[in-house]
């Protein structure tokens, strides 16, 4: 059974070696494995430790904007350059709305908290009686806006 997901799994993804755990422990190697041991010349794109593009483009964005104190003027900005980088779909700009409603109330030099919104209107899916479907894309945008508070360099 084990193979047969091992097998799996490699004719999913071109990063996984043709390697298996069960093929290293029948041949008494315990120690190292392919991945471990590659060639020290390749470049990072084999490498299945170097950091995927989602990664790379919420870093970029992160280093643009500070989604714990995000100006109320650039949220448009900050939705555009989202999409522009595919972080967010047409699905997901509905549970942009919170951001965009908090923004309303507030002049454009004030600061938004888009973590702060988003924790609590997770907080209320009871008192509000969200449905399903906005909770998965409020869920989607939290954990992107939390990546993108984690990636954020501290200044």
């Amino acid at each position: 059974m084990l193979n047969a997901l091992s097998s799996y799994l490699q004719q999913q993804s071109p990063l996984i070696p043709e390697h298996t755990p069960t093929d290293s422990v029948a041949a008494g190697k315990v120690g190292t494995s392919p991945a471990v041991s590659a060639d020290k010349d390749t470049d990072n794109r084999s490498n299945p430790y170097s950091p995927s593009q989602r990664a790379l483009m919420v870093s970029a964005v992160a280093s643009d904007f500070d989604v714990r104190s995000l100006p109320a003027g650039e949220v448009g900005e900050f939705q555009n350059r989202l999409q522009q980088y595919g972080l967010i779909a047409g699905r997901d700009l509905n549970a942009f709305a919170l951001i965009n409603t908090a923004r309303a109330e507030l002049d454009d030099s004030a600061e938004l908290d888009t973590v702060a919104i988003l924790d609590e209107a997770r907080q209320q899916f009871g008192e509000r009686g969200t449905a399903y479907s906005e909770r998965q894309q409020i869920n989607r945008l939290h954990t992107l806006i939390q990546n993108l508070a984690s990636a954020r360099l501290p200044q």
